[in-house]
């Protein structure tokens, strides 16, 4: 069990590693080479996820603060806290520590709710670790707002090599749309309305992390540019975008796929977190396994019953290593 468990967090830590460098660098993170995505990025969701797993990787979390200096104004400050309010994301004090960080140098009206902090924290950890889970020791030359927030490293020093993001590609359609109508819910229902044949207010503010009131006042608003369609049904009224508003939002990209990232992505860290505490307890294999299907359980059939999800492989409950590599699996078939 033991080696096992360590295989699997090594190869496990390597794919969302990888996963973080190709979606940061694909809206214009420097670093990598970049790639041309097939699908969607949903910034808020990506960021979240990096305040967990970045902390693997200096250099990525770095460049990513140096992607967020330039274009951290196209983010949706608001929808962030309503992810965060709902989905399993442990990154919530490294966001805060972010969005201070943002506001001294942009927009501080916007971010200070986020970077909110009463008094300096009297003990503090270590903002790095290697990969192999160890933290990295403790600096002796502190970053001023990373230690007010509770996190030793390093001053941060950006080195402004991160370019704006690509508008022309389909991994920045969200970031697109909020550049050409504004950081609002306007604009990214239109790009979920893109990305889905149909919608109803209850479902897009679900899949959106809006309220329904404003996403039902919104998608009535934009039925009267006659852009929208909107058909009463038996139960909801259903919205679509007319053929020539696709084509206005998403150009000849082609049929793009919806997915809901917050929640792949929650789903995700939890199943890190799970097999990092494993990793480093002295459970017994039996104790562990039970662990793994008790976690897992749950987590999958959320996934099973998501219309976007890729097909879960059929596992049996008595291995919990193959739950987890099962996860694993689709996960590496939904980002692809």
């Amino acid at each position: 069990m033991e080696t096992s468990l360590k295989q699997f967090r090594e190869a496990y830590l390597e794919t969302l590693l990888g996963f973080l460098w190709r979606e940061w660098t694909a809206l214009g993170v420097a670093g990598h080479e970049r790639v041309r995505l097939r699908h969607t990025i949903d910034p808020e969701g990506l960021l979240l996820f990096t305040c967990s797993l970045g902390r693997y990787d200096q250099r990525l979390f770095d460049e990513v603060m140096d992607w967020l200096a330039q274009n951290g104004r196209f983010l949706n400050v608001q929808r962030l806290r309503n992810i965060l309010r709902k989905e399993a994301f442990g990154g919530g004090e490294v966001l805060g520590t972010i969005a201070d960080w943002l506001a001294q140098r942009e927009s501080p009206m916007k971010w200070k709710l986020l970077a909110k902090q009463k008094t300096p924290k009297e003990t503090s950890q270590p903002l790095f670790y290697f990969p192999d889970g160890r933290p990295f020791p403790q600096s002796t030359n502190n970053d001023a707002i990373f230690i007010k927030h509770g996190f030793t490293r390093n001053p941060l020093e950006p080195r402004g090599y991160s370019g704006p993001f690509p508008a022309d590609a389909t991994s920045s359609l969200f970031l697109k749309m909020r550049a050409l109508i504004g950081v609002n819910t306007r604009s990214d229902v239109l790009t979920y309305l893109a990305l889905n044949s149909t919608g109803h207010p209850r479902e897009v503010a679900r899949e959106l992390n809006y309220s329904q009131k404003a996403i039902h006042d919104v998608m009535t608003d934009l039925a009267c540019s006659g852009l929208v369609l909107s058909s009463k049904g038996a139960r909801e009224r259903t919205f679509r975008l007319a053929p020539e508003g696709v084509t206005l939002v998403v150009g000849n990209s082609g049929k793009l796929k919806w997915i809901n990232w917050p929640i792949l992505l929650a789903t995700a860290e939890t199943v890190w977190r799970l097999t990092e505490e494993l990793h480093a307890s002295v459970l017994t294999p039996d104790v562990a396994h039970s662990e793994i299907l008790l976690t897992m359980e749950p987590l999958l059939e959320r996934l099973t019953r998501a219309r976007w999800a890729s097909a879960l492989p059929t596992v049996g409950r008595g291995d919990g290593i193959a739950q987890l590599q099962a996860f694993k699996t689709a996960f590496e078939t939904m980002v692809s």
